[in-house]
């Protein structure tokens, strides 16, 4: 089944910032979508506004699109949309978060240098640690390393130490449309705290809980999508009465 038919779906990457892990959930698009990728320079150690500017930049004029974010890109997309540089239909966050998660680990990370630990060739048990389930790693395995084949330490590192700094919750108040968390019920980068925080200062915030790791949307890209199309219906259902 083909979805989002004549709509304009802006998909946000992850920390690498390529926009090639959405391509599992591209067969399940109708070829009627408009789509944009957002991809972010790996060339380039673009500052947290620099970032978000980079990615509305990308976004073409015309109808509102449903823009989806996941991990890293999800407080690009609150400041984004919450500040009026884009307007959006609706928004869905996906295993985000609105300021730093778990901020004493992501610093310790640093001093340890971890980050020079996501490339291509990672080590399968950092993989494990993540993912969890041997099944999944060997699917999502191949999309890691076509991922970060071309992403340099140094600018996962910097992104690295924009999220420990971040804190978008101002934003979350201004938010002038629709919004929808996907939640990774097997996350173990995001915590579930997390979506308190959002919800604090985004009361109508929609949850939804997906069966999954933290790469939630190469993982169940059926699953969310049929989450995301949901939800857009009960919009559209909303508007009409």
């Amino acid at each position: 089944m083909k979805r989002f038919s004549n709509q304009h779906m802006v998909f946000m990457p992850g920390l690498d910032g390529t926009g090639l892990s959405f391509e599992p959930l591209l067969p399940f698009l109708s070829a009627n979508t408009k789509i944009t990728i957002i991809r972010y320079p790996t060339d380039k150690l673009l500052s947290f506004e620099e970032t978000v500017e980079c990615a509305a930049a990308q976004i073409p004029a015309g109808n509102s699109p449903l823009v989806i974010a996941e991990s890293f890109s999800g407080p690009v997309a609150i400041q984004m949309i919450g500040s009026g540089r884009i307007k959006a239909k609706a928004l869905i966050l996906c295993a985000t978060f609105a300021r730093s998660p778990r901020p004493f680990v992501w610093r310790i990370m640093r001093f340890l240098r971890l980050p020079l630990l996501i490339r291509p060739d990672m080590p399968k048990r950092f993989f494990k640690i993540v993912i969890g389930d041997d099944k999944l790693i060997a699917e999502l395995l191949p999309l890691w390393k076509k991922v970060h084949a071309n992403v340099p330490a140094r600018v996962m590192d910097h992104r690295l130490k924009i999220i420990n700094q971040i804190d978008v919750t101002k934003w979350l108040k201004n938010l002038p449309v629709p919004c929808c968390y996907l939640q990774a019920t097997n996350d173990r980068i995001v915590p579930s705290s997390c979506i308190e925080d959002i919800k604090k200062c985004a009361s109508l915030l929609e949850v939804k809980r997906i069966n999954a790791p933290h790469f939630i949307l190469q993982a169940q890209p059926k699953e969310c999508l049929n989450a995301i199309e949901e939800f857009v219906s009960s919009i559209n259902q909303d508007k009409q009465e």
